[in-house]
């Protein structure tokens, strides 16, 4: 009798076992009030949806498994994503996907550290990787950004660059980026302005100075202006057309400047930056048609105002799907997570293509989009992908004319 009454005791531990419901709980970081806020829209939407299609695959395994997604909303600025993380901590969030923007982690990392939280990322300043850190970046680190853009200027202005004036925003993202510039390109002067900015005036005064010494010294072909911006680049260009010898010179941008849809948005803006041939970077990967790439896409489109997303709106598709893949396997340590998210990442072909990282937790490949503003038959201005850099040829090739599904795409919507 006993013995009958202790196995039906373990029959009924091990039905509670297997019916228990396993639930992954990640903390999503997203700047809805600061200079990304652009992006915030698209990144909720494709967490949702990430957090959506995992629910439904694991409904069809009949696992008994959820994801759940606590967020935290902040101002852009590395105090609010310090206190966002603290909450989603304190919530229970066993990773935390985000935040956008190097400054924003740079206020998270001693609460990731010290609480031995993962956070998965599409940062990429070089200052904050290092080895076995609390963090995996789905973007390539900036050293294969600045090989992209010396690549490009190369094929497209030759071996003799031009005389370059930066106008950056001063905090980490800008002032580490800024100097990098300097390494590929003739920086002739530097203007920074303070995150926040939407009176350019002085920036603008002491930008213009330069530009027009330049000018007189060299041509205005031979001068180009390279903005280190985010969403703050609209105002800054707006207002830069009241300059006749800002709208003279060639415009570059950097990846926060790239697709950003505060440009197109402004009128003077999207016409400022097509009257000087804005040609902006970004990180991206052509994917097949069918691929989850487009499935985030045209989510993303379909819930907000139809601007094109740029990749920091579907990398957190691949941001959640990689941190549930880890948390599957129940790891009690920072440095087991670390294990599995190398191990998923030497195996896991994302949206945005495969998820391989290096030592740092950057990612290790990655191509590159140069995007130019052009205006359709209707008139209206848009970003199109016009030169592409292949990462693993250490090439950059036109678009026009290539069978490539992500220029078709992008082209004909």
């Amino acid at each position: 009798m006993n013995r009958l009454l202790g196995l039906l005791l373990v029959a009924i531990l091990l039905i509670s076992v297997v019916s228990a419901e396993k639930q992954i709980t990640i903390g999503a970081i997203i700047d809805k009030s600061g200079d990304t806020a652009s992006f915030a829209p698209g990144i909720e939407t494709t967490i949702d949806l990430a957090a959506s299609d995992l629910n439904d695959y694991y409904k069809k395994l009949n696992k008994t498994t959820t994801v759940i997604i606590w967020k935290e909303f902040t101002d852009g600025t590395s105090d609010s994503a310090a206190t966002a993380a603290e909450n989603l901590v304190s919530e229970g969030a066993q990773i935390i996907v985000g935040p956008t923007t190097s400054e924003e982690l740079s206020g998270c990392l001693p609460v990731l550290s010290r609480e031995k939280i993962l956070s998965i990322n599409p940062t990429s300043s070089v200052k904050l990787a290092k080895p076995e850190d609390s963090v995996i970046r789905l973007c390539p680190g900036d050293l294969s950004l600045i090989n992209a853009i010396a690549n490009y200027n190369t094929v497209i202005t030759g071996t003799i660059p031009q005389k370059t004036v930066v106008v950056s925003r001063g905090d980490l993202y800008g002032l580490d980026l800024s100097e990098k510039v300097k390494s590929i390109t003739q920086v002739s002067d530097t203007v920074i302005y303070s995150p926040g900015t939407r009176d350019f005036t002085n920036t603008l005064e002491k930008l213009n100075s330069s530009v027009s010494s330049l000018i007189d010294t060299y041509g205005e072909k031979n001068v180009c202006v390279f903005a280190i911006s985010i969403d703050e680049i609209s105002d800054l260009l707006a207002q830069a057309s009241a300059y006749p010898n800002l709208r003279k010179v060639q415009w570059s941008g950097m990846d926060g400047v790239a697709l950003n849809p505060m440009i197109l948005r402004n009128e003077t803006a999207a016409q400022f930056a097509y009257d000087t041939h804005l040609a902006t970077i970004s990180f991206n990967i052509a994917q097949p048609a069918d691929s989850n790439y487009w499935h985030v896409y045209d989510k993303i489109q379909a819930a907000t105002d139809g601007h094109q997303p740029c990749i920091y709106e579907i990398l957190p598709y691949d941001e959640v799907v990689m941190a549930t893949r880890i948390l599957e396997n129940n790891a009690s340590t920072l440095e087991q997570n670390l294990i599995f998210a190398e191990i998923l990442g030497n195996n896991m072909y994302g949206a945005t293509g495969w998820l391989k990282v290096d030592k740092n937790g950057d990612r290790k490949y990655g191509d590159y989009y140069f995007y130019l503003p052009q205006k359709g038959p209707d008139g209206t201005i848009k970003w199109v992908p016009c030169f592409a850099y292949l990462d693993e040829l250490n090439t950059t090739i036109p678009l026009s004319g290539v069978n490539n599904t992500l220029l078709e795409k992008i082209v004909t919507k």
